[in-house]
């Protein structure tokens, strides 16, 4: 008789946690962005280690499949400087109050201790008396919001940070250029599917375009730089210059992917005769006046130049722009914003770039 009291008391303990188990595969499907680590030993949480490169967030589906915005890295052993990117997508699974994540940089179970989980709250313990909580995302995405091509660049550092220019068109076009630190060099094109395209799309819709900063800047002087342009109707909608990642997470993570998208797509050499690569980024001169762009507005210039017609017109040149030739030597193309001149060769870009974007010049220091 005590015996059977005893089974029935553990098949009583099962079914409660069976239970449980279910309410928390449930309540935890969603996004969710990390809000911060407190350690309940410290009454001064300043303590803590800094936080992560990347901001820490995640999405759960009902399939125990997740997205670790951070993502998964390695390095390789012969060459520490390249970092290849293995995704963010992985596995995920609940035992009893236990949140396991696999980890695909180590090839091993992440484990945390679910505490509980709200309508708009996720707190997990991580290690002995540290807690990470998380709110759950929320979104207002346009649908009339659209573009053309995005454009992410980025600067490189005193670290293994890479140094590379990726253009996305809406078309599935892809252009790569990447000189530092990136696991192939030179300038390459590519295609993704409309599919692709519009998951990118709304991956950067969701930090909310039209209304964060055009610039933010970290104190640090050796932290990279990422530059994002947006352009729709060959028009520069928007630019956003993110030094030592203080944007807000959901841009963060949608540039973060974007940067090693070269990685996982088939890259095939773009060669074209007589190409340039202008010095970045890109200065208009005259005498007395300047106007710099971006680093990812002036790859966007230079696939417009790539792309322009060779015509044999005159004009009067009004600037000037500095670049590389073959031989690693300063030259100089004159334009009027619309047609560049290198030496006997003119390109028509079909437009005026600087009124069509209304730069702005700025007197030049002396």
């Amino acid at each position: 008789m005590k015996s059977i009291k005893i089974i029935l008391a553990i098949l009583v303990l099962l079914s409660c946690e069976t239970k449980k188990s279910r309410k928390l595969r449930k309540d935890i499907i969603g996004e969710w962005t990390f809000v911060k680590e407190v350690d309940a030993r410290l009454s001064n949480n300043d303590k803590l280690p800094p936080p992560l490169p990347i901001p820490l967030g995640y999405i759960f589906f009902p399939n125990n499949t997740c997205e670790n915005k951070f993502g998964f890295y390695k390095k390789f052993d012969h060459d520490r400087t390249k970092i290849y990117y293995l995704g963010n997508r992985t596995r995920y699974k609940i035992d009893g109050n236990k949140l396991k994540i696999f980890d695909l940089s180590g090839n091993k179970w992440y484990i945390q201790k679910i505490v509980s989980i709200t309508e708009d709250t996720l707190t997990v313990q991580v290690r002995d008396s540290v807690f990470s909580k998380f709110v759950r995302a929320k979104y207002k995405i346009d649908p009339n919001e659209n573009y053309d091509k995005i454009i992410v660049s980025t600067s490189g550092c005193m670290g293994p940070c890479p140094q590379l220019d990726i253009s996305i068109e809406k078309n599935g076009d892809v252009l790569f250029f990447g000189k530092f630190n990136t696991t192939v060099q030179g300038m390459f094109y590519s295609k993704i599917t409309a599919e692709d395209y519009s998951n990118i799309e709304e991956n950067f819709k969701k930090a909310d375009l039209k209304n964060i900063r055009n610039n933010y800047e970290a104190n640090l002087t050796d932290d990279e730089t990422i530059t994002v342009t947006f352009i729709k109707n060959q028009k520069i909608i928007k630019s956003i210059t993110d030094n030592g990642r203080q944007s807000p997470p959901m841009l963060i993570w949608a540039y973060t992917s974007i940067r090693y998208l070269y990685q996982h797509i088939r890259l095939k050499p773009f060669q074209k005769k007589g190409m340039i690569m202008p010095i970045q980024p890109i200065l208009f001169e005259t005498e007395k006046l300047s106007c710099d762009l971006t680093k990812s507005e002036s790859f966007y210039l230079l696939t417009e130049i790539l792309r322009g017609k060779i015509v044999k017109a005159r004009f009067e040149p009004k600037y000037m722009i500095k670049f590389w030739n073959a031989e690693g030597k300063i030259e100089v193309l004159l334009t009027d914003g619309k047609l560049y001149k290198l030496k006997e060769k003119t390109i028509d870009i079909g437009y005026n770039f600087i009124e069509q974007n209304n730069l702005k010049f700025t007197i030049k220091n002396d």
